[in-house]
């Protein structure tokens, strides 16, 4: 007879989203497991999967495109005050969130994700404030920036960098003081029963539930569990940490940066206002080109990218993309980490079931910000078996059709 614990709900994955899960599912008296391993101490004799939550810093704000994921960021930003108070866990930093844009004229071409118009719209159809700011302002609000001719600025003066580290541990310290379990291992196999399904951790534990949840992120396909792959693709990539001495010298809201010259992007990332890490250390954390480069699609893969560390030719980019910048600026020594990120051919979250017993939630590159929304759509979806939300679902569906046509 099999004696293992009984749960209504396994979320499988205890980052972002899986522990906003198991926190939205626990506060609707729903009997929930979430399992995942902790942080690895180190990188560099790594193996297995890596999550792309070890970090300090993630922008929180609208200036993003499609509308859906501002609209989800929001949402989830409307209960961070809730969820600190709650947890006791502050994670988030009032910060100025300066979007730089090539303009029409340096980049007729430009996709939607460098429309300035598009990305005013939507925050004004959230109500949010944003300032959209010419040459001309660009030059007056921040004298000690420089940028290329021909971009434009867009700022939001309320936004928030989000501690992913510690929206996890807060996610995490409010879904078990709910009544939700927490196990740290590593699930290494589902089995379908009869009557619901049967999860095997890597310490030969074993768990069951009536449903599961896979909350994976960028290892959902890797690690071999589900019946047939999710339309996605998994990519290692690289952050730069540069160091500085003393952060009040370092004058610069956080920025996503696309710089054009003569109709080609030569830079576009995150530029972070400097943020304290666990080491104790201040650094500028600069998330650039490579983003996905380096498409990963296996465990074996992801460990390996792992180890290296990160691509090392990203630092002379960054402390080039630095000194055009903040000319004058003192920086301390680069360093490379290794990230995961995933990509949706949708460019959204997929929210869906693969089986009777399964759902998939994957965040498609924007997991902490939104996550906690992300987890509250999938909680409600999984308990009461529909769709509820004004969104409607075909946003957040797995196209599976699209992806056995390519295959």
């Amino acid at each position: 007879m099999d004696d293992s614990p009984s749960f209504d709900v396994v979320v499988i994955g205890a980052g972002p989203l899986g522990a906003a899960t198991a926190r939205h599912l626990a506060d609707r008296d729903t009997s929930v497991l979430v399992v995942g391993p902790d942080e690895p101490a180190r990188f560099d004799d790594h193996e297995g999967v890596w999550a792309g939550y070890y970090d300090q810093g993630r922008l929180a704000h609208v200036l993003e495109v499609p509308l859906v994921t501002t609209l989800l960021a929001t949402r989830s930003r409307r209960r961070f005050a809730d969820l600190e108070e709650r947890s006791g866990v502050v994670f988030t930093t009032p910060v100025r969130s300066l979007s730089i844009l090539p303009s029409a004229e340096e980049n007729p071409q430009a996709s939607t994700w460098f429309d300035a118009g598009q990305i005013m719209n939507n925050a004004e159809d959230l109500g949010v404030p944003v300032d959209a700011l010419d040459e001309d302002r660009l030059r007056t609000d921040f004298p000690q920036l420089r940028f290329p001719r021909n971009h434009t600025g867009l700022l939001q003066k309320d936004a928030f960098i989000v501690n992913p580290r510690e929206l996890v541990r807060a996610e995490l310290t409010a879904a078990v003081s709910a009544g939700a379990h927490l196990v740290r291992d590593e699930i290494v196999e589902i089995t379908h029963l009869d009557e619901g399904v049967r999860v095997t951790g890597r310490s030969g534990e074993t768990w069951r539930a009536d449903r599961v949840v896979m909350a994976t992120g960028s290892a959902t396909n890797a690690v071999g569990l589900l019946s047939r792959p999710v339309p996605m693709t998994t990519f290692g990539a690289t952050v730069v940490l540069v160091e500085v001495d003393d952060p009040e010298t370092v004058d610069m809201p956080a920025m996503m940066y696309m710089k054009s010259v003569d109709g080609t992007i030569e830079f576009g990332g995150i530029v972070m206002s400097p943020l304290q890490y666990p080491d104790g250390k201040w650094y500028v954390k600069v998330s650039g080109r490579s983003l996905l480069d380096n498409p990963l699609a296996s465990t074996d893969e992801i460990a390996a990218w792992v180890r290296t560390g990160g691509r090392t030719d990203d630092i002379d980019e960054t402390l080039a993309v630095l000194g055009e910048l903040l000319p004058g600026q003192e920086w301390g020594p680069a360093r490379t980490r290794p990230c995961m990120v995933c990509e949706t051919p949708t460019g959204l979250p997929y929210i869906d079931r693969v089986d009777d017993r399964t759902t998939v939630v994957v965040e498609g590159e924007r997991g902490a910000m939104a996550a906690d929304e992300i987890g509250r759509l999938t909680a409600d979806f999984v308990i009461t078996g529909r769709w509820n939300d004004g969104i409607p679902h075909s946003a957040f569906q797995i196209p599976w059709a699209d992806a056995e046509a390519d295959a």
